[in-house]
């Protein structure tokens, strides 16, 4: 059986109001649902970090050794985040030595 629906006793602007509220609040759910998306952290392998600087991993592991770029170790793997990858090709990042 089919539902049919009947707008009884609703004025034009009643309706428009409520069609405003309902796709406005759909949009905001859909932007806070992006803007929480692109806060998330990204790791990049070391061979993602090669592909995508183009470099070789003996030079992936000399510019982590001067400090050029960062690298977490997160259990037995060394994993690189994408936003501190940007601020070392952007230059927004200072030199920090690894240490042992």
């Amino acid at each position: 059986m089919e539902k049919t629906i009947i707008l009884h006793g609703l004025t034009l602007g009643q309706l428009t109001e409520i069609i405003e509220n309902a796709v406005e609040a759909k949009v905001s759910a859909i932007l806070a649902n992006a803007m929480s998306s692109k806060d998330e952290i990204k790791y990049l392998s070391r061979y993602d970090v090669c592909k995508l600087l183009k470099i070789s991993l003996p030079t992936l592991y000399m510019w982590t050794k001067l400090g050029m770029v960062i690298s977490h170790k997160i259990g037995n793997r060394v994993l690189y985040k994408s936003n501190e990858i940007e601020m070392a090709l952007n230059g927004s990042h200072k030199f920090k030595r690894y240490k042992h």
